[in-house]
């Protein structure tokens, strides 16, 4: 079964969502440190990654919009 760039993006967000809560939680602790800026960074390429799923399903759609135009 395949996943749809819908739920690809959602997953990622969230994803990226709970490692910026980690961070913020060692950032509050401990301060910043080579961890937490580690953290962050893979937040930031989560988010980018959801982004280009979600204009992925927005091509997808608008793809599905013209073929039923051409039928």
């Amino acid at each position: 079964m395949r996943a749809s760039p819908l739920m690809m993006a959602l997953l990622y967000f969230f994803v990226g969502c709970l490692l910026v809560f980690f961070a913020i939680q060692s950032v509050s602790s401990t301060g910043w440190t080579v961890w937490s800026l580690l953290i962050i960074s893979f937040a930031a390429i989560d988010f980018m990654i959801s982004l280009r799923f979600f204009r992925l399903r927005r091509g997808i759609k608008q793809v599905q919009k013209q073929n039923k135009k051409k039928k």
